[in-house]
């Protein structure tokens, strides 16, 4: 077969890069860190690309349409049920996308046994999209069998597979592809994964690994059936193999190149045993890691099947990537003089493809200012950052320094939040910024001036006749100066978190570091946003993460990092606040089971009540009360339900519509043992009860009044009282009137009593 037989591009096809996968207006780098969205359920209009705005745009506002606007593509993808998940068998899912699952681990298997793959829950819940036939694993003496069929999972470590978007895979087309420069390793990664199931990629973020690793697949592809390509979106504390899916005819991409903590010493053997059984199931695996991660004694076991991969040349896919975007007229400017060093430096994919951006969006054929933009205006930032004044009335060096920065952090901002910003920076490096010292600085008009900063209005900018120097100033900045990088995040989310600084230029700083983020891969700037702005700037921290989990570039980290600062032992009460807003948000309408197990770590910590929980449960249930009900069976469960599930709980009875999911749950047998136990842990417990008798009261009020069914109420609470009419809540029962049985509360009294005798009498024959 060849490889487009399942790699073919439409008209519709949304402007992305060749080989990086990165957006066509040179924002974001590789997909590598892209986390696959539900597009068919979740168009995206989280970015935007029109000139002169930030690629981050967080608040509202109108824009001009813009032709390579990834919303509209994705679109387009749904309209054309380009992205509905497909099963086994090559036919569309009755099921619509795959919802957050995971896979239990796997207790070891004698070969004799030679099991079959069956359910781990005999309510699973929906059925994802893999249609998953019956076969038998070849299990060696001592090896793993590993589990092929589902679960919705809501509390430990699992691992979320997702189907890879088409548009991702129409990158890998024979009229796209550009192979990796070195032929020979390429070759071996396509036998490695033949022969053994699996195979490693190493490589940094940006050399175009992503679209590579879903070649790879590729080429694997039986012509009997079309695989479902899936993204698997680890949610762990370490990695474990026994986690990933075994469903038949899967082509599975796991990234691993940010891990909460390194594998345990068995990783790279269990890597390969998974890779064995997978070749009987038509299961293939390729794994992506960073030389950075891919280090230590676990992976040794490993080395056989890891490639260290090349990026594709850098000319081929420049040719490549202007023929896509309708620039064929230009290629003939590649063979200029001016071009030579970038061939002989062969950039990674991601640059490559930036140059090809900016070579499309040039206006006229000028060479000079093609190659001082695709090299970050280097040398403008190196003369900004080495003013030729300096003396009487000037700034210092370190001033106009602080300046330039601040102007690129705050770029399009207020002149007074520049200068603010300038300040900051100032006194987090000791520098005074007293009355004295400001008045007997150069002006604050002279200050901008030597930081080339152009007003316009009240507002300030970088030379906006020098495309993207704003951001390319801040990328310089993290770049020279590395070993500061601690200081300079603390300084930029100080700047965003002070409220003296309007509304409007937090959110310029916040759009400048997420795209910094993304740009140079520092990961932590989100850590820090977490930390610092939760407790002075919730609202625009919410705003400003929501948008970023649900991000193509940096989505998957971001979601990552709510899910482990929940890990914590004991994590900040601003955090978990947090968090439970992020969750019941957006995220809950556009990834409810993703939010779902974020909140479930988040209640661990929740204090009885809490609000912004008992708001995200109620957001939840009205976009999603399946998943909601999905997520109590199984917190419920357990006859000591913890502390989460409570909490959930709670939070559900504090709203009419959580109620009402609570009386439904409550509809059939196993359903009400779980509700009625859910009250009496509530109702036992120091902490909960006075939160709890509040809501019962409530509930109580709302059934005497017709908005709760009064009769269903009473037949259930009277099961939670029946224990020895449960003591720790007598005090509701003491009877102030003769008409106190009349009451609803009376009701229940009643009711509870005579089911109490007649469990004694039945337990004494």
């Amino acid at each position: 077969m060849t490889d487009d037989t399942y790699f073919t591009r439409p008209p519709w096809e949304p402007d992305r890069d060749a080989n990086s996968g990165a957006r066509a207006d040179g924002r974001g780098d590789d997909r590598d860190n892209e986390p696959v969205r539900r597009e068919e359920v979740t168009p995206s209009p989280r970015r935007s690309s029109w000139p002169g705005w930030p690629a981050w745009s967080l608040g509202g506002g109108h824009r001009p349409a813009d032709p390579t606007d990834e919303s509209d593509h994705e679109q387009g993808t749904a309209d054309a049920g380009a992205a509905v998940p497909h099963t086994a068998d090559g036919g569309p899912s009755a099921h619509g996308p795959v919802e957050e699952e995971a896979y239990e681990e796997a207790e070891p298997v004698p070969a004799a046994e030679s099991p079959e793959t069956t359910p781990a829950d005999p309510d699973p819940g929906p059925p994802a999209a893999h249609t998953t036939k019956q076969f038998t694993q070849e299990v060696p003496p001592g090896g793993l069998a590993f589990q092929a069929e589902t679960q919705n999972f809501y509390g430990s470590d699992f691992v979320t597979p997702q189907p890879v978007p088409l548009t991702d895979l129409y990158a890998c087309a024979d009229d796209r592809f550009v192979a990796p420069r070195d032929s020979r390793r390429w070759t071996q990664a396509q036998e490695l994964l033949a022969q053994g199931g699996v195979v490693v990629l190493c490589a940094p973020p940006g050399n175009g690994r992503r679209t590579a690793a879903l070649r790879l697949l590729g080429t694997v592809a039986s012509l009997s059936a079309g695989p479902l390509f899936t993204d698997l979106e680890p949610e762990w504390s370490k990695p474990d193999v026994a986690k990933l899916p075994a469903a038949p005819g899967g082509r599975y991409l796991l990234d691993l190149s940010e891990m909460p903590e390194p594998p345990g010493p068995r990783f790279g053997e269990m890597l390969r045993g998974y890779g064995e059984t997978g070749k009987g199931a038509d299961r293939y695996l390729v794994v992506l890691a960073t030389p950075q991660s891919w280090q230590g004694q676990w992976t040794e076991a490993t080395r056989p099947f890891t490639v260290m991969l090349p990026s594709p040349d850098a000319k081929p896919l420049v040719v490549q990537e202007l023929r896509r975007r309708g620039a064929v007229h230009k290629i003939g400017w590649l063979e200029g003089a001016a071009y030579g060093d970038i061939w002989e430096s062969n950039p990674p994919a991601q640059d490559a493809r930036r140059l090809a951006r900016i070579i499309q969006e040039a206006t006229e054929h000028d060479d000079s200012a093609i190659l001082d933009e695709f090299r970050g205006w280097h040398h403008h930032i190196g003369n900004l950052l080495s003013p030729s004044k300096q003396g009487p009335g000037e700034p210092t060096l370190v001033a106009t320094r602080a300046m330039v920065w601040a102007g690129a952090l705050v770029n399009g901002g207020t002149k007074r939040s520049v200068i603010q910003a300038a300040d900051t920076l100032l006194t987090s490096l000791n520098l005074s910024r007293a009355p004295v010292d400001v008045l007997s600085d150069a002006t604050s008009s002279r200050r901008l001036e030597a930081a080339h900063l152009k007003p316009h209005g009240d507002r300030v900018f970088h030379d906006r006749n020098k495309h993207d120097l704003a951001p390319a100033v801040l990328r310089h900045l993290w770049e020279e100066f590395p070993t500061q990088r601690d200081l300079l995040r603390t300084w930029a989310v100080a700047v965003a978190a002070d409220q003296s600084l309007p509304e409007d230029d937090a959110r310029l700083v916040m759009g400048s570091l997420l795209n910094l983020a993304t740009e140079v891969h520092d990961n932590a700037i989100i850590d820090r946003v977490g930390r610092d702005l939760a407790g002075r700037r919730r609202s625009l921290a919410v705003e400003v993460l929501t948008h970023a989990a649900l991000d193509p570039e940096i989505g998957r980290y971001v979601r990552n990092r709510l899910y482990q600062w929940m890990t914590a032992a004991k994590p900040p009460a601003e955090l978990i606040a947090l968090v439970t807003e992020i969750c019941g948000g957006e995220l809950a309408v556009h990834q409810p089971a993703i939010a779902m197990t974020r909140l479930a770590r988040a209640a661990a910590h929740s204090a009885y009540p809490s609000q912004p929980m008992a708001e995200a449960f109620r957001k939840l249930s009205e976009v999603n009360p399946a998943e909601v009900a999905r997520a109590l069976k199984s917190w419920l469960g357990e006859e000591q339900p913890k502390r989460h599930a409570l909490v959930a709980f709670l939070a559900l009875a504090s709203s009419d519509v959580g109620a009402r999911l609570l009386l439904d749950t409550a509809s059939e047998r196993e359903g009400r043992a779980r509700f009625v136990r859910a009250w009496q842990q509530l109702l036992g417990d120091d902490d909960a009860r006075d939160a709890a008798e509040t809501e019962l009261t409530r509930w109580g009020v709302a059934a005497e009044q017709g908005d709760l069914p009064a009769g269903v109420l009473t037949d259930l609470l009277a099961d939670v009282y029946e224990p020895e009419v449960h003591r720790s809540s007598l005090k509701r029962f003491f009877a102030r009137d003769e008409a106190f049985q009349q009451t609803f509360w009376g009701r229940i009294l009643e009711q509870a009593i005579i089911r109490n005798h007649e469990r004694r009498k039945a337990a004494t024959g």
